[in-house]
């Protein structure tokens, strides 16, 4: 190939490349879904994971959720002070925690610490020939090993959300009381200003969606893991990137059907 014509055929196998893999993408997911129907059939499974995406996750995330709401409401009083009313420090944190930072940054936590996990056990299970072996036994991968993952992912994040919203709005009023010298009662009617529901349903619609590309990117990225222990690291770096990256790109597409 003349050398000319190199970046040209680079660019070109690129795009097809991506193309392929947002179609596998969409495989893997619609076949996850259509296993749907078996779980009842599977609750150790099902409960199993539920434990290693929701609970297990809980310390860390009680963590990151109580310095968001400090941090988001310390910056509120710092861009308010002397200009508006104590009590929209309790506004301008509730609006932010609940729409865009607690399913944001809790979607950020998960995929470094679960997905990164589902990419590497399913990638190890793919270099000890354990995919094949289901194969051969006639065993339905994705209903053993995809639909439990994708399920618990479902149920669990926005549950996560939630509890990072509530520890958020918590933190930002630890703040308040005892440093910025704003009461409880100037907090919560902040809070309560300018609420809607629609805030709170904005986070969970977000959190389905992002638990949807946290499952597919890291099932997509262990089926495809090369073969070594380099293989399983660079699988797991891969979904951290992309699931960072096609999170803040969907929360911006969200973002903008459902507030214009």
């Amino acid at each position: 190939m003349p050398l000319i014509l190199k970046p040209i055929h680079w660019i070109g196998q690129t795009i097809v490349d991506a193309i392929a893999a947002v179609g596998e993408c969409l495989c893997i997911l619609f076949i996850t879904i259509t296993r749907f129907r078996y779980v009842h059939k599977n609750p150790s499974l099902i409960v199993k994971e539920m434990i290693s995406v929701g609970v297990s996750s809980l310390p860390l995330l009680f963590v990151t959720s109580i310095f968001t709401g400090m941090v988001a409401t310390i910056m509120a009083e710092f861009e308010f002070h002397n200009l508006v009313s104590d009590k929209f420090v309790g506004t301008a944190a509730c609006k932010m925690v609940l729409i865009e930072l607690g399913p944001l940054l809790t979607a950020i936590v998960l995929s470094g610490r679960v997905g990164s996990a589902v990419a590497a056990e399913i990638g190890s299970m793919k270099e000890k020939e354990e995919l094949s072996a289901y194969e051969v036994l006639g065993l339905d991968s994705y209903r053993y090993l995809a639909m439990p993952r994708y399920f618990a992912f479902l149920t669990m994040i926005p549950c996560l959300t939630a509890i990072s919203n509530a520890l958020a709005l918590i933190g930002g009023w630890i703040v308040c009381v005892l440093a910025l010298d704003i009461t409880t009662y100037t907090y919560s009617t902040g809070m309560q200003y300018l609420f809607e529901n629609m805030d709170l349903w904005a986070g969970i619609i977000k959190s389905i969606v992002f638990g949807t590309i946290i499952f597919v990117l890291a099932y997509y990225h262990g089926t495809h893991s090369k073969a070594g222990a380099h293989g399983v690291g660079l699988a797991t770096m891969s979904v951290v990137v992309s699931s960072c990256l096609m999170i803040l790109l969907s929360d911006f597409i969200l973002d903008a059907f459902m507030f214009f």
